[in-house]
C-alpha cells in the first residue's frame, strides 16, 4: 500500500482533530539525539500510548469502569491501587478483546497504520504482542537485569534506566511485568511488580497457573495474553499469601457396583467422614480441619466432587483416581472457566451451590440465636426445633422459586441426622 502524503497543515490521519505538525508529525521532536536506549524506547511507548489515549478517549470512558471490574475479578482485593494503574491501562489496550475478538491497539493501527511514523509503527506492533509474565532475577549488573520467565523458562536481558540500587543478585525476587522488545532491546513497559521469594510464591505461581492453562485447555502464552487479569489476580495472592479459591465440581456417571465400592471404602476410610444423607447424595468430608469447602457426594448413578484449594482438588482426583481407576472425573463448573455449567449440569450445580450457602449460613452469628451461629445452636436443646421454625418463618415471607428452593435444602440439612 502506498503511504498517502500529508501536509503539514492538514488533520493529522490518525483522527485527533489536531494538524498533523501538532500530532503525528511531532513524534521526530520527542527525541533528543543525546537519549540513552531506555530513555528513546520509553519515549516511544509514552508517544503511542498517549495516541491512544486520545484516539478512543470517548469508548474508554464508556469501559472503563467494567473492564476495571474485568481486570479485578481474580485478585484479592477489588479496588484497583493508583501505582497499579499502567498495568490495567497496558492490558485495556493490548490484551482486552472488543466484540470483534480484536484489541483497541490493532483497531489502531489498522486505521492509522498508513500515516504514523514508522518508529512508533514498530514500538505499536511490540506493544500489542507483548504480554504479562513473572521473571525470576537471576543476576543484576549496572544498567540489566538478567532474568528467565519462570512458566516458558525463556532467558532474557532487560534493560534499566539506571542501576538497580539495594538489591544484589542474590535476591530470590520474582517480578511481574509486561516485558516489550524495541530496537533490539527488551524492557518493562508501565509498572512492575516484585515480590520475594520467601514462602514458596515460586512454586505457588508455577502450579497455579499450570493448573489454569489445563483448564482452560490452552497454551501458556494464550493465557497470559488473553487471560492476563488471571496472572495479575494469582500473583497478588501469591503476595498476600492467599489461597485461590477455584470452586471446583467435577462428576462422572456410576454405576451399581462402583456406588457400593465407594461407599464401603469411604465409610471404612479413616481420612474421610460421612456428613449426611442429602439431596439424593450420600455426602462426605475429609477428616479434621481443611483449608475451605471439600465434599465427595455418591449418588445413585452419579460421583461428585467439590473443592476450593487445588490441594485438596488434587487429593480428591487422587483419591477416586485410586478407587475408580477406569474413572475420569470432568469439570463441570469452576470459577476460572467464566461460564455457567453445562444444560445437563445445572441442577446437580445448583445442589452443590444450596450445600455451599447452607454451611456458610450455619457458621454465621445471628442476633436472633442471641449472637450463635445455627450450628452452635443446633448442638442445644431445642436448637434444631427453634431453626426449624426460623426457617419456616422466613419462607413464607419469600416468592422467588430459587430462593424458596435453598431455604427447603436448609430445613432438610437441619434435620437430617450428621454422620
Amino acid at each position: 500500500m502506498t503511504k498517502e502524503k500529508v501536509g503539514r497543515n492538514d488533520p493529522c490521519p490518525c483522527g485527533s482533530g489536531k494538524k498533523y505538525k501538532k500530532c503525528c508529525g511531532l513524534v521526530d521532536d520527542l527525541f533528543d539525539a543525546s537519549d540513552d536506549s531506555f530513555t528513546r524506547i520509553n519515549k516511544l511507548m509514552t508517544a503511542v500510548k498517549m495516541k491512544l489515549d486520545e484516539y478512543f478517549e470517548n469508548i474508554v470512558k464508556q469501559i472503563r469502569k467494567d473492564a476495571q471490574t474485568q481486570f479485578l475479578r481474580f485478585s484479592v482485593n477489588k479496588t484497583l491501587p493508583l501505582e497499579h494503574e499502567s498495568i490495567f491501562s497496558d492490558w485495556l489496550w493490548f490484551d482486552l478483546l472488543t466484540e470483534d475478538q480484536n484489541t483497541l491497539a490493532y483497531h489502531y493501527l489498522l486505521e492509522n497504520a498508513n500515516y504514523i511514523a514508522p518508529s512508533l509503527q514498530e514500538t505499536l506492533g511490540a506493544l500489542s504482542i507483548s504480554f504479562l509474565s513473572v521473571y525470576q532475577v537471576e543476576e543484576i549488573s549496572d544498567y540489566y537485569i538478567k532474568a528467565r520467565d519462570i512458566f516458558l523458562d525463556h532467558p532474557c536481558d532487560i534493560l534499566l534506566k539506571e542501576p538497580w540500587e539495594g538489591i544484589d543478585g542474590n535476591t530470590d525476587l520474582l517480578l511481574l511485568g509486561r516485558l516489550v522488545r524495541i530496537e533490539g532491546e527488551s524492557l518493562f513497559s508501565g509498572m512492575v511488580l516484585a515480590v520475594d521469594n520467601k514462602a514458596g510464591q515460586y512454586e505457588f505461581l508455577l502450579e497455579n497457573m499450570e493448573f489454569i492453562r489445563q483448564l482452560l485447555n490452552d497454551t501458556m502464552i494464550n493465557t497470559f495474553k488473553f487471560h492476563a487479569e488471571i496472572l495479575y489476580g494469582i500473583f497478588d495472592h501469591a503476595y498476600n499469601k492467599t489461597l485461590v479459591n477455584f470452586n471446583d465440581m467435577r462428576s462422572c456417571e456410576i454405576d451399581e457396583e462402583e456406588r457400593v465400592l465407594l461407599l464401603e471404602n469411604l465409610t471404612a476410610d479413616d481420612e474421610y467422614e460421612k456428613l449426611y444423607d442429602s439431596a439424593g447424595f450420600t455426602w462426605f468430608a475429609p477428616s479434621g480441619e481443611n483449608w475451605g469447602y471439600v465434599r465427595i457426594m455418591v449418588g445413585e448413578k452419579e460421583l461428585v466432587t467439590c473443592a476450593d484449594v487445588l490441594e485438596d482438588i488434587k487429593k480428591l482426583e487422587s483419591k477416586i483416581s485410586g478407587l475408580l481407576p477406569n474413572k475420569e472425573l470432568q469439570v463441570f463448573s469452576n470459577r476460572f472457566l467464566q461460564q455457567p455449567p453445562p444444560a445437563d449440569k445445572s441442577e446437580l450445580w445448583f445442589t452443590v451451590v444450596k450445600d455451599q450457602e447452607t454451611e456458610r449460613w450455619l457458621d454465621t452469628s445471628m442476633s436472633e440465636l442471641e449472637g450463635k451461629s445455627p450450628r452452635e445452636r443446633l448442638s442445644e436443646d431445642g436448637g434444631r426445633k427453634q431453626l426449624i421454625e426460623m426457617l419456616d418463618n422466613f419462607l413464607a415471607t419469600r416468592e422467588n422459586e430459587t430462593e424458596i428452593e435453598l431455604i427447603e435444602y436448609m430445613k432438610e440439612r437441619i434435620v437430617t441426622p450428621v454422620g
